[in-house]
This record gives C-alpha cells, structure tokens and sequence, in this order.
C-alpha cells in the first residue's frame, strides 16, 4: 500500500486528501468522505485490506473541517462540486478518465453523497452510508449553534464523554486528540454554525438507482427514531446491515465488521 497526502484549492480555499493506492492495478475505486467529528485519520484500519483487494481508496475531508482550510461554504452543492474536483484530479493523474466511484460517507456526510451522486450518476457505481445522520440531532438545531460548539468542543473533558457517548465505548486519549484537534482551529467555530444552519432540514434527493448500503451502529444514539424514518425514506431499497453493539464510529470500534461487509460488497459490486 502507498499512501500520500495531497492539498487540492478551489477559488483559495484548500481541501484534505489522502490517496491509499494499491500495489498492483486498480480494480476499483473508492471515497471515504468523513464526517465532521472525524478526518482521514479514522479510516486507517479499513486501508490495508482494501487496497490488498486492489481499490484506490481517496480518503476526504469533509470541506471546512479536518485538515482542510475552515471558513468552507457548507452548501451541499459546492461541497459536491469541491469532492467531484478532487476524484477528477486522481482519474486525471492515475490516467484513468471517467472511471466510477465507491462513494462511502459517514454519519452527517451521507447527505453529501447523496448529492454528489445525484449530481453525476453515470459517475457512481454504488453507495455507501455508514451511521447516517441525514439531520443534526434536535438538540444541536435548537438555540444558538455557537453555543453547542462552546459547550461540547471547545472544553476537552466534555468532548472526550460526548465522543464515548456517540461511540458506547471507552475512546483512548490519542483517538478522540485527532478528532477534536483540527475542530480548535481559527475559524471552526464560525464552520460548525454554517453546518449546524444548513444540517436542519433533510436532503431533497435520495439515494437514486445506483447499488446502495447502509451499514448501522445498532448502538448508535444518534440514529434515533426520526433519523430512522429519515433514513428508510431517504434509503429505501438500500442492504442495511445493522453492526451488533457498535454506536457511531464503528470504523474505530467494529472495523473488523466493517472490513467484511465492504469486503463482500465489492466483490459483488465488481
């Protein structure tokens, strides 16, 4: 497996990505778009055994958030058009144009994929939501959104118990350190309002005609009984799996689950 880290701009604003490529040809190809309380970091343990099944995986941050500059506007359309820029740029440099994509995405990130796939479908070979939370949870849409930020990121303790809430386990220090890192950064703070605002209301598209799974933490708070109706409208002819005992990030707690069920879906999606 070689891996790199690259920076891509539109119009100043730069975008996080890293490339995990595979040593012999590629057979597929995947993005792994993170969610705004993780970045590429937390995807590690998928990696080897995907390129070893010989899948370029790209592995994104979320524009505005992760290692990407903050400030991003969060409308879904420039952040669609931003991530399809960047799976561009590698058909571009891999010298294959107009390949399809693997589009994974985790929880508020879903909503993203399913407008980059409503966007350009010829472009899609399948989908994949993992934990999707198509809305914010009421009580971060309710009030001042700055203030949610004040209260659960900018204090370390509370970040910490909030993250082994949404996780139902305990999280080591140096895991839940890469997640709240890059959200102390000038200007998160202003992001984290846009995306509160913007995450309000569901998305207008659904998963369209393309292969579509959804893998679910059986454990995950977040996904609720609204966000469950959500989900099976949003979803509904999508192979939903539910990953026992797993909350919200199972690719840091069940990434053995996860590495079979994309093991399986590739090779059937092939």
């Amino acid at each position: 497996m070689i891996e790199e880290s690259r920076y891509l701009a539109f119009s100043g604003l730069r975008v996080h990505f890293r490339l995990a490529k595979p040593e012999d040809a590629v057979k597929n190809r995947m993005l792994f778009l993170s969610s705004p309380l993780i970045n590429t970091f937390h995807w590690r343990k998928l990696l080897p055994e995907l390129t070893e099944l010989q899948c370029l995986c790209v592995l994104a941050d979320l524009p505005g958030f992760g290692l990407s500059d903050a400030e991003a506007p969060q409308a879904q359309s420039v952040k669609s058009n931003m991530l399809w820029g960047i799976l561009d740029h590698v058909d571009r440099d891999t010298d294959a144009p107009m390949s399809m994509w693997h589009l994974m995405g985790h929880g508020s990130a879903c909503s993203t994929i399913l407008r980059m796939a409503a966007m350009y479908p010829d472009s899609v070979k399948s989908q994949i939501h993992v934990c999707p939370t198509f809305t914010l949870p009421p009580a971060e849409n309710r009030g001042d959104p700055g203030r949610w930020y004040d209260v659960h990121i900018a204090n370390p303790q509370r970040f910490h118990r909030l993250i082994e809430h949404y996780a139902g386990y305990p999280m080591d220090d140096y895991i839940v350190d890469r997640m709240r890192r890059p959200l102390t950064r000038p200007g998160m703070r202003r992001t984290f309002e846009k995306l509160l605002k913007s995450a309000a209301q569901p998305p207008s598209q659904g998963m369209g005609f393309c292969p579509t799974m959804a893998l679910v933490g059986r454990m995950d708070p977040l996904l609720d009984d609204v966000r469950q109706e959500q989900m099976a409208a949003l979803l509904p002819d999508a192979e939903t799996h539910n990953i026992r005992s797993a909350g919200h990030f199972p690719m840091e707690t069940h990434s053995k689950a996860m590495r079979d069920y994309l093991r399986g879906w590739l090779r059937y999606n092939d």
